[in-house]
């Protein structure tokens, strides 16, 4: 063998390393969200398939993509495997290794507010199940601030350094910090499960985080103030005082055993979650967050001639926005450690002759992560809740052109939970 051959080979080794980059999900799967923006779930579950396969695109957000795709979809069971399955692998993924920084091939990792996103899903897929004891755990997941230890440190430790950057309004942090709608599923889900204190706690948290938005905002949960009221005296809570300081008129929603009527929770999760971009017209490579096109119409439910609006709880645009606006645009990127920064250092010195071209590579994976995102989550979490008869009810629910009927049987002293995902 020629003496050089090696070398050589060892050469093509370093420069394919070297030169692969990793594809741009966002491109590779835009033949998904259109399909799924058709409201044509099963063709677009093949061809995220297809898509992976034919370019290895990052199991991360592909396995959250199953899983938004098949709630979108209302198999709940299949969605519910898909999005447990997520949550393993973002743990998996929380280390910053010297290798892949060195090589620029870090992997995507997911974001405080797409992580609480999922446990939001993944409860609302329990409870479309009947299964609100596994809703319930699910749905405390919800809270950044319940996440586990290692998670929790980095999100918070970041979140922090970015909103030192720009002048802050404190009262604002439990909105921006805090998920409405996974604390209000969390109460649904207790109160389906008889705890009582736990579905009251959570909703008054829920409530408080809602009257914590910034002016504009939409998040709103004055459909829960009655029940509230009536809860904080019935449960004897200290919190009643406060409630009836804050709440002067609002009439007291009825408790007791009411056997001729029953209560219907519509959720409707609408619209389009918006994307990273690239500021236009910017001299410099400025990444943002570009809202997508949607109607942005609220949600309106009829049943017997009666309608009710819905309130929107949570808006998971208006959150990528104002983050975005305070410079938490890399809440998927994670702070290397003193160590894996100084071995960093240390390698580039190293190995002066590769040094340029793993930098400029480590640039390029960083900008292609920017421009991830999970963009099969909705827009919006809108709530309806409304009082009916005990019995068999056709329900309508119509978002701007979009209208579904669904069959819901009431029942007394119980609330049915109706999941609606709509384009």
């Amino acid at each position: 063998m020629h003496p050089h051959v090696p070398s050589v080979r060892l050469g093509l080794s370093l420069f394919a390393l070297l030169t692969a980059c990793t594809p741009s999900y966002v491109l590779h799967t835009a033949q998904v969200r259109t399909l799924a923006e058709a409201g044509q779930y099963t063709e677009a579950l093949k061809e995220l398939d297809a898509e992976a396969s034919r370019a290895s695109l990052d199991a991360l957000l592909v396995s959250a993509d199953q899983g938004g795709l098949l709630h979108r979809a209302g198999a709940w069971e299949a969605s519910s495997r898909a999005l447990n399955e997520t949550a393993a692998l973002a743990d998996a993924r929380e280390t910053v290794r010297l290798s892949e920084e060195l090589f620029g091939s870090a992997p995507w990792r997911m974001g405080t507010l797409e992580r609480q996103a999922l446990h939001t899903l993944n409860a609302l897929n329990y409870l479309q199940l009947g299964r609100p004891e596994e809703a319930a755990v699910e749905a405390r997941l919800t809270n950044a601030l319940h996440l586990r230890q290692h998670l929790e440190k980095v999100h918070r430790a970041r979140f922090e350094q970015h909103l030192m950057l720009v002048p802050f309004d404190e009262d604002f942090r439990a909105y921006l910090e805090r998920s409405a709608i996974g604390l209000y599923v969390s109460g649904l889900a207790h109160e389906l499960a008889g705890n009582e204190e736990s579905a009251f706690l959570d909703y008054l948290e829920a409530w408080r985080v809602t009257r914590r938005a910034p002016p504009g905002a939409p998040s709103h949960l004055k459909h829960l103030e009655p029940k509230l009221l009536a809860e904080s005296r019935r449960l004897e809570r200290v919190e009643r005082a406060e409630l009836e300081r804050l709440l002067p008129g609002v009439g007291e929603q009825e408790t007791g055993a009411q056997d001729s009527h029953g209560e219907l929770v519509v959720i409707v999760e609408a619209g389009r979650i918006p994307q990273r971009c690239v500021l236009p017209n910017s001299m410099e490579s400025v990444w943002s967050v570009c809202a997508r096109d949607w109607s942005h119409a609220r949600a309106a439910v009829e049943v017997g001639g009666h309608a009710w609006p819905f309130e929107t709880v949570t808006s998971l645009e208006n959150l990528l926005l104002r983050r975005g606006g305070l410079g938490v645009l890399s809440d998927t990127e994670r702070a290397g450690s003193i160590a894996v920064n100084t071995g960093l250092v240390a390698s580039y010195i190293l190995l002066p002759p590769v040094a340029g071209v793993l930098l400029s590579r480590r640039v390029i994976e960083v900008g292609t992560r920017m421009e991830q995102g999970w963009l099969s989550l909705p827009a919006e979490f809108q709530v309806a809740r409304l009082s009916l008869p005990t019995g068999r009810h056709s329900v309508r629910i119509q978002l701007g052109s979009n209208e579904q009927v669904r069959e819901v049987d009431v029942v007394p002293r119980r609330p049915q939970v109706l999941v609606v995902p709509m384009n």
